[in-house]
């Protein structure tokens, strides 16, 4: 309209964007406040949103310096486990070096302590080997008493010299228990094919008393050929006859009998039984007599060196010929024990590995 002036609405200006924060940075965020303009359209829980935004902010620069934190102690442990480490490493070099000085002690003293077993072993021998002259003097003096002068003698002086001579001829029958056992100890243990039926036979012919009517000494069968060494072997075949014969009930004549069995069979049948020696054929040889027996509570003690389980003046005896036994089986890598109940007998036994046939050992069958 003329002479009238228009006047155009003024439009709403909008504010202008805050500035940064001063305080904003990397290392620490800082919450962001959603702030409406003055013509915006917003949801009403816009003021729940700034809220709930401004919480998480002050919870994540909470759990920002936490986690500073539990690194600060992660590090520190670190630094210790280190340090721990290198002390362990250390203590174990130590004890590597403590433990070689220690094993270098040990072979040195082991190896003086042969040398001076070998030389008591050897002082011993050359002991036992001299006294025999003495008790046989003593006793072949008390037997010329005896026999030459007893009608100058009384009964007791009689008495005192059968006692001296029976004195001395135990005496000298220990120190050859003693003797054979230093021997199996100290010889060396060559392993040779040894024909134990011409053995054992040979070994039973030699003794007058283990033959009839004295003794009944039975061979079952045809004992087989072992690997072994004749004379250990001769030393238990004796020791344990000596003692089948020997330990009887009064008015009881001796009956042994012997026989082998192949043990190698009886594994493969039961599998139970072991082999000697890496799974090598096995034979077991019997010793059966008719004595006492033996008591359950007396079989750890009856292969100990001097050990005597039964009454001195009821059976002769040192004690020392079951501990040859087992040293010397032990020296042919093989086992002995027994089973044995009192008043029924034992059955002593030994194992060896069986020798290869005669066929086979013979490099012109071959």
């Amino acid at each position: 309209m003329k002479g009238q002036t228009q006047v155009k609405a003024a439009r709403p200006r909008a504010d202008p964007p805050p500035a940064p924060s001063p305080r904003a940075s990397k290392k620490h965020p800082v919450p962001v406040v959603v702030q409406p303009t003055q013509g915006g359209n917003f949801p009403r829980d816009a003021a729940a949103i700034n809220g709930a935004l401004l919480i998480s902010g002050l919870r994540q620069h909470e759990l920002t310096e936490e986690a500073v934190k539990l690194n600060g102690r992660l590090e520190k442990e670190i630094s210790e486990r280190k340090l721990v480490e290198v002390a362990l490493q250390s203590a174990n070099h130590q004890l590597a070096r403590q433990a070689g000085e220690l094993e270098q002690l040990v072979a040195k003293r082991t190896e003086t302590l042969r040398e001076t077993v070998a030389d008591l072993e050897g002082f011993s021998y050359s002991v036992a080997h001299d006294m025999r002259t003495p008790l046989r003097s003593m006793q072949g003096f008390a037997r010329i008493l005896l026999d030459s002068y007893a009608d100058k003698l009384d009964a007791d002086a009689q008495g005192y010299l059968g006692r001296i001579a029976s004195s001395a001829a135990r005496m000298d029958l220990l120190i050859q228990d003693v003797l054979n056992f230093t021997r199996v100890m100290r010889s060396d243990a060559l392993l040779s094919p040894v024909d134990l039926d011409v053995l054992v036979r040979d070994i039973v012919a030699t003794y007058p008393d283990w033959q009839a009517p004295n003794a009944t000494i039975e061979i079952a069968g045809k004992l087989p050929r072992v690997l072994g060494h004749e004379g250990f072997l001769t030393q238990c075949v004796s020791n344990l006859l000596s003692n089948a014969v020997k330990f009887l009930a009064p008015g009881v004549a001796p009956k042994v009998k012997i026989w082998a069995e192949d043990r190698s069979r009886a594994a493969a049948a039961t599998a139970t039984a072991k082999a000697v020696d890496g799974g090598e054929p096995v034979v077991r040889v019997w010793f059966e007599d008719n004595g006492i027996g033996i008591a359950e509570r007396d079989r750890s003690r009856i292969f100990r060196l001097f050990e005597r389980i039964n009454p001195t003046d009821q059976f002769e005896g040192t004690g020392v010929g079951l501990t040859i036994v087992r040293k010397a089986i032990q020296r042919l890598n093989g086992r002995v024990d027994f089973e044995s109940e009192v008043g029924r007998g034992s059955q002593f036994w030994i194992e060896l590995t069986k020798a290869p046939t005669e066929a086979a050992t013979d490099p012109t069958l071959l």
